[in-house]
């Protein structure tokens, strides 16, 4: 189940993860708005025949006070009311949902099994590993390995001029050079150094890895005893380390477990030069205004694509290329969240999230090209767990007890009304529904009015206003995305599992700060 649904926590978490030229690029499909509905602001949405009005918004939200009032809160519970009423009405008139086309639903389990063929065909890695080889890669790569190193900070001021940078680029490059011709390097230190670590000779102690930032631990770990290294520069000014010595534990019953753990950096080496040659070769090239489609498509999932706006490309590669259409069917198996977070992201981080997608698009090619297909029952593999993990969420709901009885829309929504409250009152548990969503929202009409998203928020605070303030434990910051839920924790879902790692082992990216400090405690 959990390949195809992702994890339920509480509404609310935020996460970090130019419009469309004209608005006929993405034109409103079966569950745009009207203007029909969006006159009426009591009216939240419309599914399965039935209204979800703001009154019933009001109710639902009501239960939990720790749930903060604010749009997005409503657009996901609208969201789960239109997923759930949809559900209970597909099961109402048949209980195995049979009728349902999977295809959307399981492309990209497909997909990625596809590529997990072709890489058994295509990636050769060297995985023997000798004694004494797994003694010397122990030593700097070890679990636990660490390493005592001296460094020279010369700082490069925020507004410096290129004339300012060269000429502290220049002393590094003289300091680097009398150091590794002997002069004592603690002197040297002492003199330059800005960093706070300077009185001690630049000696920072022993760290391990993720302890500093990425370009100085790489260059720090990759010395030998007594090594000076190149000038390496870091958001902190330029460098000059000096490593004095290693330490680590022995290897003793841990040989085999870190055998295999090399063997699976080989693989992963191994598929990244594959990868990195195949886009090398595809000359992957950005087109304009793409990144804006990104963002305006992330945004709005629901909408449908018509037309030349589905063939509007991303990215071209030599023989083909990424489109609107393509980005909108992936962005549709991924939890709210990372749709969230593709909105919000950095044009650097959606060009990699750009070439990481289009490598997948090379990769079903290079299958394509060497004739590799899945075979009937790796198909029926597919889609039996697919259908076991849509079971597991009815069973879960408790619609079957509706089955064969037809649909009847009055109690429908009565029971995803009373199924709603139980869970933000924590009584149940309830996953998004991803893309098997819109696979029923493409079926049935449906309808979501933002117009009257104010009016909820509105009324929340008023009927907040007037209860007294709760005196039992409530649900975490909303604001903190780090924690999970316990079980039983009221709130509504939002969706954390993490964007699924794209094919060839390359994870698809989102926002985040980079890890480790800066040498010499923080400056």
């Amino acid at each position: 189940m959990s390949s195809f649904f992702p994890r339920s926590r509480p509404i609310g978490s935020r996460f970090p993860f130019m419009l469309l030229a004209t608005a006929a690029l993405i034109t409103a499909g079966g569950c745009g708005l009207s203007d029909a509905m969006s006159a009426h602001t009591d009216v939240v949405a419309r599914a399965g025949g039935k209204e979800f009005r703001v009154a019933d918004a009001v109710e639902l939200l009501s239960l939990n006070p720790q749930i903060p009032a604010e749009p997005q809160v409503v657009r996901a519970l609208a969201d789960l009311w239109v997923d759930y009423m949809l559900l209970a009405t597909a099961v109402a008139e048949d209980s195995t949902l049979a009728s349902v086309n999977l295809d959307g639903f399981t492309q990209t389990a497909r997909e990625q099994a596809l590529v997990m063929k072709l890489r058994d065909q295509v990636i050769r890695a060297d995985t023997v590993f000798s004694d004494a080889q797994l003694t010397q890669r122990w030593a700097s790569e070890g679990p636990g390995a660490e390493i005592r190193a001296a460094h020279i900070l010369l700082r490069i001021p925020a507004e410096a001029t290129p004339a300012q940078r060269d000429s502290v680029q220049k002393l590094a490059e003289s300091i680097r050079q009398r150091a590794a011709g002997g002069e004592e390097f603690g002197a040297l230190a002492r003199q330059y150094s800005a960093d706070p670590s300077a009185a001690q000779g630049g000696d920072l102690g022993f760290f391990g890895r993720g302890r500093m930032v990425a370009p100085f631990e790489e260059a720090a770990f990759k010395l030998q005893p007594g090594q000076v290294s190149p000038v390496i520069e870091s958001p902190f000014g330029l460098h000059v380390i000096r490593l004095t010595e290693r330490r680590q534990t022995e290897m003793g019953d841990q040989r085999e477990q870190f055998r295999q753990y090399l063997v699976g950096r080989a693989h992963e080496e191994a598929e990244t030069t594959y990868l990195d040659s195949i886009s090398k070769s595809a000359n992957v090239k950005l087109e304009e205004g793409g990144l804006a489609v990104i963002r305006e498509v992330a945004g709005k999932p629901e909408t449908a694509l018509r037309g030349r706006a589905g063939r509007r490309e991303i990215a071209t590669y030599t023989g083909g290329a990424f489109t609107t259409g393509e980005f909108l069917d992936f962005v549709r198996t991924q939890p709210a969240q990372v749709q969230s977070m593709f909105t919000t992201a950095s044009d650097e981080q959606l060009e990699n999230a750009v070439q990481q997608l289009t490598r997948k698009e090379l990769l079903l090619r290079q299958a394509e090209a060497r004739n590799i297909k899945l075979t009937r029952a790796e198909e029926d593999s597919i889609r039996s767990e697919a259908r076991q993990a849509i079971r597991a969420v009815v069973e879960g709901t408790g619609f079957t007890g509706a089955a064969g009885r037809g649909a009847n829309a009055e109690a429908i929504a009565t029971q995803v009304k009373q199924l709603l409250r139980a869970y933000i009152s924590g009584q149940v548990q309830l996953v998004p529904l991803a893309a098997f969503g819109y696979i029923l929202r493409d079926l049935y009409p449906n309808e979501i009015n933002e117009a009257a998203f104010p009016q909820v928020v509105e009324q929340v605070a008023q009927a907040r206003a007037a209860q007294p303030a709760p005196t039992g434990p409530g649900m975490p910051d909303p604001s903190q995305h780090g924690g999970t839920p316990a079980p039983g924790q009221p709130g509504m879902p939002d969706p954390s599992q993490q964007v699924p790692p794209a094919p060839g082992g390359q994870g698809a990216p989102a926002p985040s700060a980079a890890p480790g400090a800066a040498p010499g405690g923080g400056h």
